[in-house]
């Protein structure tokens, strides 16, 4: 029996990865995605969530916009880390008719997990903001909700400062509030992981290599993200975040995870930096979440791939497994 999930995001390059992972999975049952400002304003990541749909064939699947704003009510600073349309430049190649549903976000979340209760697998890949504000529409929100995989924060370094995980930083009272709301079984999947998993060129060369349109799409759509790494870093990889979050719902031996009590600065120097404590320092012992300490990268590629291109399995284990 397929899994139900729900996929809140700000679509974005790695968001796209992480819907199409999901609607490429047997296991998985997509049941809606929903959109935040974030990579975009929500216009933008409405439409490119619209437009993934589209280019999966999926436009059956619903999607909610959501929040516009924080949860302090200030406009978050997006950042085009994957072009200024959020697709490499791309989302021009993509045409729909597919239209958005009346119903906003926050709301069909309440609705759904209420009617759904301890069914639903939520992702939260984007600013926590309209996970936020459920809870604040139904303080019982987060009992409902079989488990939430959030990918944000990072125990370590950050992207947006020293400290801070984009996701965190932009809304860092929404993702305060999540981790401390009483989640039954959430999981931090942030930087110390994802990065490891960057599209390096050789992988993201197989994507030419298999020439299909998907292929074609996400070879031409990782370009920006890995001149980016180049240009800045002398790294030539494509960042790829929130994919991870599927591939460890699909595989959970992909990732190593630590119980951890986990809270969020919201203001000052670190403002959306996430406090990691795997030791019981603090709060009595007492633990929130778990945090994901480590990742097999080789078997999170050998999922990711066979899974989306699964008529070339047989050439890409010949490849990974040399």
């Amino acid at each position: 029996m397929k899994r139900p999930i729900i996929i809140d995001c700000d679509p974005g390059v790695d968001d796209a990865l992480a819907i199409i992972l999901a609607l490429k999975s047997s296991e998985l049952d997509l049941k809606a995605v929903c959109t935040v400002s974030g990579n975009g304003d929500i216009d933008n990541t409405t439409q490119n969530g619209l437009k993934i749909l589209a280019l999966c064939g999926r436009e059956d699947i619903p999607l909610y916009r959501g929040s516009a704003r924080a949860l302090d009510d200030k406009q978050p600073d997006t950042v085009p880390a994957f072009g200024d349309d959020g697709l490499g430049g791309y989302a021009y190649t993509i045409e729909t008719e597919k239209e958005e549903e009346e119903k906003n976000a926050v709301d069909f979340l309440v609705e759904t997990a209420t009617e759904h209760p301890g069914e639903i697998t939520l992702f939260a890949i984007g600013p926590c903001t309209n996970i936020a504000k459920a809870i604040r529409k139904d303080p019982e929100f987060p009992k409902k909700i079989k488990q939430l995989i959030i990918m944000g924060g990072a125990k370590y370094t950050g992207n947006m400062s020293p400290v801070a995980e984009y996701n965190f930083w932009a809304d860092p009272l929404a993702a305060k509030e999540v981790l401390n709301a009483g989640f039954q079984d959430a999981v931090m999947i942030g930087l110390d992981v994802t990065n490891k998993i960057a599209l390096g060129a050789d992988v993201r060369e197989l994507l030419r290599i298999f020439n299909t349109k998907l292929s074609n799409f996400l070879y031409n759509v990782t370009r920006v993200g890995l001149d980016d790494n180049w240009n800045s870093r002398r790294k030539p990889v494509a960042p790829m975040h929130d994919v991870l979050t599927v591939a460890y719902f699909i595989d959970p031996t992909i990732l190593t995870l630590k119980k951890a009590n986990i809270d969020v600065l919201t203001d000052g120097i670190g403002r959306g930096q996430s406090i990691v404590d795997i030791n019981g320092h603090w709060n009595d012992g007492r633990c929130n979440a778990w945090y994901a300490a480590e990742v097999d990268v080789n078997k999170f590629y050998k999922l990711l791939l066979t899974t989306i291109f699964e008529e070339k399995k047989e050439e890409i284990l010949e490849y990974l497994n040399r």
